[in-house]
């Protein structure tokens, strides 16, 4: 048994080698050029239309869903102290995650600002 699991991991860390190997020598064969404004805005608009069209709304759906989660356990274990306790405690591991994602996008947005001025273009020498 400890065997089998020895070597699935070692396949495993082979093949994903061999698709990392595979993946780099894709990007690396194509010519390398400069990168105009029209590649930066068109990479930043994409960048801003994920963030706020799908991290936001992940975000605050998963917050509100391990909010629900915990107070249905508060409910349930309402006679356990214990494990009562638990299910509070797990309140601070959802406010951690919500103020994660909260600095995440943040700081997605002054790297984005920073990086094109405000104004949708590579910032210049």
């Amino acid at each position: 048994m400890f065997k089998l699991k020895k070597k699935r991991k070692f396949l495993t860390t082979i093949g994903g080698t061999l698709a990392m190997i595979a993946i780099q020598t894709q990007c690396l064969a194509t010519e390398s050029s400069t990168i105009g404004t029209s590649e930066v805005t068109a990479a930043t608009e994409n960048i801003k239309r994920v963030i706020t069209s799908i991290a936001m709304p992940l975000g605050g759906v998963l917050i509100f869903a391990s909010v629900v989660v915990a107070a249905l356990k508060m409910i349930a274990n309402s006679n356990n102290p214990q494990k009562r306790s638990e299910s509070i405690g797990s309140l601070a591991w959802i406010c951690g995650g919500g103020v994660i994602l909260g600095a995440s996008l943040i700081i997605a947005g002054i790297i984005i600002n920073v990086a094109t001025n405000s104004t949708g273009s590579l910032l210049t020498n």
